[in-house]
């Protein structure tokens, strides 16, 4: 069974009911960067930082992180599953603009053929309402978005995963040519109304960057980068 209802249980686990957020502003925007790295273990300084490494995040063997001038580095050196996870408490948000790439994507990897890797994913979690999982061995979750980069996938077709089916999605949200930095800008707000079929978007309750190799061809190397996470009115 594929390792991605693996993190997802982990992601439902760690997101505990946490309380609405209160008295944020209209408008407000918030912003996830990679700038001030002094040196030393990258992924100590991310903990630092509020991100929790999940899976085979913390497996220096499997998946290995680097900073240059303020883009974080995520590299799959063998196959491999790796969620950074943080908790968030975010509201007067329309879009997410992601400043990203791909340097390597994993062999094979397309959710329209049904090879489910990506080199890079970036989970957005809203409300703390846990839907059902689909199974009773199987923890429920709160409802999800997994936005990602893809060579030739269409792009804002969600898809379901095996679990989930009720509140989680999978969306391409821009294509890239390896090696290529874009900025991505979405409109995270409709696109949630339009995939769950719902009037209203809950609060932002957290965010995860990962890395997942596990279904790739070949060896399951990857690589990919990434600067900045904003979510803004």
């Amino acid at each position: 069974m594929r390792r991605t209802l693996l993190l997802i249980l982990s992601t439902a686990l760690f997101l505990v009911a946490a309380a609405p957020p209160a008295g944020t502003a209209p408008g407000h925007a918030h912003s996830f960067d990679f700038a001030g790295f002094p040196g030393g273990s990258v992924l100590k300084w991310l903990e630092q930082r509020g991100f929790v490494a999940k899976q085979d995040a913390a497996t220096a063997g499997k998946v290995q992180y680097s900073i240059s001038e303020d883009w974080l580095i995520l590299e799959a050196k063998r196959k491999a599953l790796a969620l950074l996870l943080s908790e968030a408490n975010l509201v007067g948000f329309s879009r997410i603009r992601i400043e990203w790439g791909v340097d390597e994507f994993p062999a094979g990897a397309s959710y329209e053929k049904g090879v489910r890797s990506d080199g890079l994913m970036v989970y957005v979690f809203f409300g703390d309402e846990k839907l059902s999982s689909g199974s009773m061995l199987v923890p429920n979750s709160p409802y999800f978005i997994g936005l990602f980069l893809c060579e030739t996938d269409p792009i804002d077709r969600p898809y379901q995963g095996r679990y989930f089916k009720a509140g989680g999605r999978y969306v391409c949200v821009d294509r890239a040519a390896a090696g290529e930095s874009i900025t991505t800008d979405f409109l995270i707000d409709d696109a949630f109304k339009r995939y769950f079929g719902l009037g209203e978007t809950p609060y932002i309750s957290g965010l995860g960057i990962a890395i997942d190799t596990d279904a790739a061809k070949g060896k399951g190397t990857a690589k990919s980068f990434i600067r900045k996470i904003e979510f803004l009115k």
